[in-house]
């Protein structure tokens, strides 16, 4: 992930990884950390929860760029995205595909760690 931006099918079975109730609590509190935006709402399980987080993300992207490069350069590093990814999601669809991006990579980051306590 941090190498580029994921497939297509890749993306679509993480995102339905949030139709778990346990899994998107732990990704909105993983964004809440490394955006560092404790007001983050948790969003209704099921198919519209990806796109609430993105719209979420997006709107922090544009307080933390209002507040200079320093703050976003804070999310980037706190959501390890490399400076490849972060162009490639630019290039690809500006800040929404760079929100998009985020959410997913905060659920890579939620679904490891479960996976290396052997609850994933």
């Amino acid at each position: 992930m941090t190498n580029g931006l994921l497939s297509e099918s890749r993306e679509e079975g993480l995102r339905k990884r949030l139709d778990e109730a346990v899994v998107l609590l732990s990704v909105v509190e993983q964004l809440r950390k490394d955006l560092n935006a404790p007001g983050l709402v948790l969003p209704t399980v099921g198919p519209t929860a990806f796109e609430s987080l993105r719209a979420q993300v997006l709107e922090v992207l544009g307080e933390r760029e209002r507040q200079g490069g320093h703050a976003l350069g804070l999310v980037l590093n706190r959501v390890d995205l490399t400076e490849g990814a972060f162009q490639q999601a630019v290039r690809a669809g500006g800040p929404d595909q760079l929100a998009a991006v985020i959410v997913l990579r905060c659920l890579q980051k939620v679904l490891a760690r479960e996976r290396y306590a052997g609850r994933g």
